[in-house]
């Protein structure tokens, strides 16, 4: 009879009632998340349980779990960012065939596109050339001549306002009457 699955979960066991706690502070500390840590550290048991009655104990468990719950700790990060980032891919895509089943006509945003491109977040100087690309379709040489700037510093400020509307989150709407200066302001 083999003895080595004896040997694993005992040697399992005893890094659980030995250094559970410590594995647990160490990987909290550095994830950030107390939840996360405790079931990387169980998926690592649980890898320990499966692995060492093959492979045998390794000389140092405590440091084997720490190992196998580090990079299941990144693999479920990679997994979370990789769903966050799809999200918004995901619902443009679902959005689109509803438009396509539902065969009607395209609504027409191209205000609330204005608004967006003339936030007070987006820096004064660019508001309208971003207007002039983004509704009218101009390219930025075109808008570079007109404000008397090279293409290239032009199609920079652009690039930037638009990053600034994305990682800012500006909303695409009219603002409500509440919102918009008054008259007697200016």
């Amino acid at each position: 009879m083999d003895s080595r699955p004896e040997i694993a979960r005992a040697a399992a066991e005893a890094a659980a009632r030995q250094s559970y706690g410590k594995l647990v502070a160490y990987l909290a500390a550095r994830m950030r998340d107390v939840a996360g840590a405790e079931d990387a550290l169980a998926d690592a048991f649980a890898a320990a349980l499966e692995r060492w009655p093959q492979t045998g104990v390794p000389e140092k468990p405590e440091a084997w779990l720490l190992a196998v719950a580090r990079r299941r700790s990144v693999d479920v990060i990679r997994r979370r960012l990789t769903s966050e980032a799809g999200r918004d891919h995901l619902r443009l895509i679902a959005e689109e065939i509803e438009a396509r089943m539902a065969d009607e006509d395209l609504p027409d945003e191209r205000l609330r596109l204005m608004f967006a491109c003339a936030h007070p977040a987006i820096e004064a100087g660019v508001r309208a050339p971003l207007i002039l690309q983004t509704i009218l379709g101009f390219d930025a040489a075109t808008i570079a001549s007109a404000f008397l700037v090279s293409p290239a510093t032009m199609g920079q400020r652009l690039v930037r306002a638009k990053s600034r509307i994305r990682e800012t989150g500006i909303p695409f709407r009219v603002p409500a009457g509440s919102d918009q200066p008054s008259a007697n302001a200016a």
